[in-house]
């Protein structure tokens, strides 16, 4: 594959060979009831009326789960989404076959479809991938600092786009742009790290554009301020307007009657699910089921946020504030399982219903933290102009030991970019999140006294 960006067409593509594998699973899956007569004619009948609405709900959560995307990635990653994909289409139909009369399918023909359409395409999009993908080994070059070129070579061996971190070479952007371009001649793929000045940065992209090569530009805060920016003209000069960092009336208004109603019905729906885990925290060492902690909510206003307790009673009594890792031995049995299932996390559904947060935003953070972010990066307590989240663009998209810095350019793009299509995207992503161990666990506690490699929100 040429491109870790797939065209349009490419990914229409692959969602029309899903939706016709959804289809033939159905096919298959009632023919094979009908020779066993499990199944009634008018029930095939009202299924097919229905069957749109199934293709509705399976193109969104392919297109969610960014399925139609097969650039070279792990195969888990893909057998995760597609397990939420499909258990949420077999939820659908369920439904649907048990709240309309004249549709009533056997449960076995449901489970049937969708136990074949998960194996059918998994299969196809592993040998999609196979087969059309193209290793980036030697034809990828990074101009920029030694540690954003090895951060940049761990993702994208992380990604499976390279082998190892030695598939891709670097070029010191110190170099003479005539020597520059005479090695770049030997790659097609070009990434430009965040510390190279605007006026190099300009001449390595026109070097890239004609020579018909591929350039990816790792942005710096410069380039999060004129991300959609409006552009219009005064006489015959091109302005661009930069906004604040910041929601509208009209979108905090549609926001916060989004979170209203959601946090409700998720506070009843998992209510069960946290009376056995205050259960557990309780049996464990009799201690208070709870957790309260001051963090800084929107314009640093303070608030104490709830989660189930994770750790031992006064955890930070001797050591003071400091950030969560991996092997931490102050977190307790079930504390442990809490937070690798972000069950912990439910009691904030009410910090929501109360108004001190949002469903989807930056993590909350503590004042001591936010304080030493701020002293590192003025740039930081702008994430802090919209309510902190339960879940947010930086969660599922980096890692759990991602930095704050980029943690911090996630939360400055997802304000930028604002909508509710974006929120419910997010709100999906999350159960990626936590089916994934490596985005859902702490650092290494080799790592753990470097503030770049730790976890920036407990």
């Amino acid at each position: 594959m040429s491109n870790i960006f797939p065209e349009k067409t490419s990914r229409f593509s692959i969602v029309l060979v899903d939706i016709l594998i959804i289809l033939f699973s159905y096919t298959i899956s009632f023919v094979i009831a009908s020779n066993y007569r499990v199944i009634q004619e008018r029930n095939i009948d009202a299924f097919i009326s229905l069957f749109p609405w199934v293709m509705l709900i399976g193109v969104f959560l392919i297109y969610t789960f960014e399925l139609d995307r097969l650039v070279l990635r792990d195969k888990y990653d893909i057998v995760r989404k597609l397990i939420v994909t499909v258990g949420f289409m077999f939820i659908f139909t369920t439904a649907a076959s048990f709240f309309f009369r004249e549709f009533a399918l056997p449960r076995s023909v449901i489970l049937m479809a969708h136990f074949m359409s998960f194996a059918l395409m998994l299969a196809w999009k592993l040998i999609y991938i196979r087969v059309t993908s193209e290793k980036f080994k030697d034809r990828a070059v990074f101009i920029g600092d030694e540690e954003e070129h090895e951060l940049m070579a761990d993702n994208l061996v992380a990604s499976n786009i390279i082998t190892s971190s030695t598939g891709l070479a670097r070029i010191s952007n110190v170099v003479g742009m005539k020597d520059l371009a005479q090695q770049l001649t030997h790659y097609s793929y070009i990434f430009i790290g965040s510390g190279v000045n605007e006026k190099r940065k300009n001449e390595i992209l026109y070097y890239a554009m004609k020579q018909m090569k591929l350039a990816y530009v790792i942005p710096n805060m410069n380039d999060l301020f004129v991300m959609k920016s409006s552009v219009t003209t005064l006489g015959d000069s091109m302005v661009i307007q930069v906004k604040p960092f910041n929601l509208t009336k009209g979108q905090e208004i549609i926001k916060r009657l989004i979170d209203i109603v959601v946090s409700a019905l998720l506070l009843i729906v998992t209510l069960p699910i946290m009376l056995i885990a205050a259960l557990f925290v309780k049996l464990e060492d009799r201690g208070p089921v709870f957790f309260k902690q001051e963090r800084m909510g929107k314009n640093l206003k303070p608030f104490y946020v709830l989660k189930f307790r994770s750790m031992i009673v006064n955890a930070e009594a001797k050591t003071g504030p400091v950030l969560a890792k991996s092997k931490d031995n102050r977190i307790t049995r079930s504390g442990a399982f809490l937070r690798k299932t972000r069950i912990d996390e439910l009691p904030q559904l009410m910090n929501v219903l109360r108004g001190d947060m949002s469903l989807v935003g930056p993590r909350p953070e503590r004042e001591f933290f936010t304080k030493q972010f701020e002293k590192e990066n003025r740039w930081f307590t702008y994430r802090n102009s919209v309510k902190p989240g339960i879940t947010g663009y930086a969660q599922v998209l980096g890692n759990y030991t991602t930095s704050p810095e980029r943690k911090m350019k996630f939360d400055l793009y997802y304000i930028r970019h604002y909508s509710v299509w974006l929120d419910i995207t997010i709100l999906f992503k999350t159960l990626i999140v936590v089916l994934n161990k490596s985005q859902a666990e702490g650092g290494n506690e080799e790592k753990s006294n470097d503030l770049s490699k730790t976890k920036a929100s407990l």
